[in-house]
């Protein structure tokens, strides 16, 4: 509250008055009603009523001003600004005011009737009206009193505000202590103004007015009903504030901006205090957890793909949009070969940070099982079982996952409680892809539903969550599947596929608003041919044929991959005798993998991708570990450094180039891997031009980016 001391002693001066002018209607009304004769009543000597309030008014502000000077010199320095900085001893000031008005007025009151009285020596004709004159003066001042305290408590209480109470003043008051003073003053006022009719009654020898009593008796019940609400009005207002607040904060609506005014004496105070020291206690704990949330965000947004990819012919654009500061909506695309790549979406049960952080899990875990091979339904498979066993039945997540082949626009696609799919082909036609089983973390022992089509050009692939379809615009209708399919028969082919979705979510935000879950979409949209960048490398008799397989790191499983790869070799290259030494500085490769990369880690991963052209054939093998790039070189200086490098791969690399054509080692977005290039031998060819082949061979493809 702004206030200045002139404004505060401007506005003390203009209640003394008031309440001066209202006690001279109460000396008036008691007149008439208990001694109507001019005998009764309070005698003011040659000045008349008006004047004689008026100069009261200036005396009681005159004692005002003089007492409140500390109060009114810190107002000022204050320049009008919020008051809730007065020191302790300004504050009890204003808090001890009301009272001594109080006290004072009582003391003038009897003061007076002893001063004007004293000449009067009573007898036994004159005592009873002199009882009566006194029990009136009493009424009268007991009365100013009383309403000098209620108004000016009044007035003093908004710009009686701290943050904290003052040690002197803890335990030293109480709410009830203006009301009981209130409550006693009324009741002495009422039994002196029947004391008067009852002595002025006497004196004349008449019997009591029963009509009089009754109007005195509802005047003064009047009087105190309207100050019992006057002093009480404040300490309601306090509490409803109050109750407004924690009430807003039970109900989530937030934290009200600023504190409640602390009054500095009574429970009200104290309770506003004490609110105020929890509403900063929140309020931490709030910016706290908005910063924990933040970053928890953060965190989330960045185990998420880019928005926007492209992965071969296709194209792709992602949004995901959470209710809260984090959400369980969360999506994948992950590169499983030079030809394969997989796409997920999903949506854990629940909102906010719990579902947040299975999503977090899942998604981790989804891109571990993934690189596994096997098909989307087996990943989803060892997923449900692993959710299972660490959840139970307290979290279930609907999830979505296709694995596109780039040379054939091939997709397997399975899921696990979600959404069905849309196709949209280039004449605008909307098709369902139905294929749906129980979401993860249901039954351990469930089985997932698999289906197979294919892409054709232009085509585009919507995945989605429900926050989408349950949007509900300002009208009350849910966007429902109608209308997600309306949407979706509009879109033009030509348009740019970015665009489409952002302007779509965007009308989505406009009409439904933010929502009250979250969503995401994910678009992939046909772009044109896939070439391979392997196969366009160099020409060969017939096109590259692509097969991957994974380990984990565990010393014997690596004879099993060399067993398939010779199988599949044999298949291809029927007539050739390089079958043993692929297969052997491929195990060694992966003994070295194993062992120098993962650091024998079980849950690492080996992954082997072979391709085969007509007189090429080229192995890659991945591991999670780190490493250098040696040079493209060959010669013994080279070979040498490696063997004495400290580096522990360098050592197997010498036995591996014995058995290839030629190797390398690097690193991309999959991890280190290490690159061998075997040249197709038959009987016929001779090992010189078998290894002019290949170096020509390598070279050609190093050129062009293999």
């Amino acid at each position: 509250m702004e206030m200045t001391g002139y404004m505060l002693l401007r506005r003390l001066l203009l209640v003394y008055g008031i309440v001066l002018l209202g006690g001279l209607i109460i000396l008036q009304a008691d007149t008439m009603l208990v001694a109507p004769s001019a005998s009764a009543g309070l005698r003011i000597p040659q000045l008349g009523n008006l004047a004689f309030a008026l100069v009261m008014a200036l005396v009681i502000a005159g004692y005002s001003a003089w007492r409140m000077r500390p109060v009114l010199k810190e107002l000022d320095q204050q320049n009008g600004k919020d008051c809730t900085g007065l020191t302790s001893g300004a504050l009890l000031r204003l808090y001890r005011m009301p009272y001594e008005l109080l006290i004072s007025s009582a003391v003038i009151g009897v003061l007076y009737s002893i001063v004007y009285h004293a000449e009067t020596a009573p007898n036994n004709d004159t005592w009873l009206q002199l009882l009566g004159q006194v029990a009136g003066e009493q009424s009268l001042f007991i009365s100013l009193a009383i309403v000098l305290f209620t108004t000016t408590r009044r007035l003093f209480r908004p710009v009686m505000r701290l943050q904290q109470l003052p040690d002197q003043f803890d335990g030293r008051t109480s709410i009830a202590q203006p009301i009981v003073l209130t409550y006693a003053c009324t009741m002495l006022v009422t039994l002196l103004s029947l004391l008067q009719l009852t002595f002025t009654t006497a004196k004349t020898g008449a019997t009591i007015d029963p009509y009089k009593l009754g109007l005195i008796a509802s005047f003064y019940f009047i009087m105190s009903i309207a100050l019992f609400s006057y002093v009480t009005m404040q300490f309601r207002q306090e509490l409803r504030g109050l109750i407004r607040g924690i009430r807003g904060l039970v109900a989530g609506q937030g934290l009200p901006s600023g504190a409640l005014p602390a009054i500095l004496h009574d429970e009200a105070g104290e309770l506003a205090v004490a609110y105020n020291e929890l509403q900063i206690r929140i309020n931490r704990e709030y910016e706290s957890l908005e910063r924990e949330l933040k970053m928890a965000y953060n965190v989330q947004q960045k185990l998420l793909p880019p928005g926007d990819l492209t992965i071969g012919a296709y194209r792709i654009t992602a949004r995901c949009q959470s209710y809260r500061e984090v959400g369980g909506d969360f999506f994948d695309v992950v590169s499983l070969s030079p030809n394969r790549f997989a796409v997920m979406i999903g949506d854990v049960s629940g909102k906010g940070l719990p579902a947040a952080l299975i999503m977090s899990a899942q998604l981790l875990i989804f891109r571990s099982e993934i690189r596994r091979n096997g098909s989307p339904s087996e990943v989803l498979a060892r997923m449900n079982r692993q959710l299972c066993e660490a959840m139970g039945e307290e979290g279930s997540v609907s999830i979505g996952v296709g694995v596109i082949d780039l040379t054939t626009n091939e997709v397997q696609y399975a899921s696990a409680g979600h959404l069905s799919p849309y196709i949209i082909a280039q004449d605008g036609r909307v098709q369902a892809v139905e294929c749906s089983s129980l979401p993860i973390g249901i039954d351990p022992d469930a089985t997932y539903e698999e289906i197979c089509f294919e892409f054709n050009n232009r085509d585009r692939f919507l995945l989605y969550t429900d926050g989408l379809i349950e949007a509900v615009n300002q009208a009350g209708q849910m966007y429902s599947f109608d209308g997600l399919e309306a949407e979706l028969a509009s879109w033009q082919p030509e348009e740019d596929l970015t665009q489409t979705v952002d302007n779509w979510l965007a009308r989505m935000d406009h009409e439904c608003g933010a929502g009250m879950d979250d969503r995401t979409v994910v678009v992939l949209e046909l772009a044109g041919e896939y070439r391979s960048s392997l196969a366009s490398a160099a020409t060969f008799d017939n096109p590259f044929m692509t097969r991957e397989w994974a380990m984990r790191s565990k010393l014997g499983d690596e004879k099993l991959i060399a067993l398939k790869l010779g199988d599949w070799m044999k298949e291809r290259w029927p007539n050739t005798d390089i079958y043993e030494d692929v297969q052997s500085a491929v195990c060694e490769a992966m003994i070295n993998a194993i062992e120098h990369g993962n650091k024998m880690q079980p849950n690492a991963y080996v992954n082997v991708i072979a391709q085969i052209g007509g007189m090429l054939m080229v192995c890659r093998i991945y591991d999670e570990g780190g490493g250098f790039y040696p040079k493209l070189s060959r010669d013994e200086d080279e070979m040498r450094k490696k063997l004495e490098s400290e580096d522990p791969r360098g050592w197997g690399l010498v036995m591996i180039d014995t058995l290839a054509d030629y190797w390398t080692t690097g690193r991309d977005e999959r991890g280190f891997y290490t690159e061998l290039y075997f040249m197709r031998k038959s009987h016929s060819v001779s090992e010189a031009e078998a290894e002019a082949e290949a170096e020509a061979g390598a070279e050609q493809a190093a050129q062009k980016g293999v």
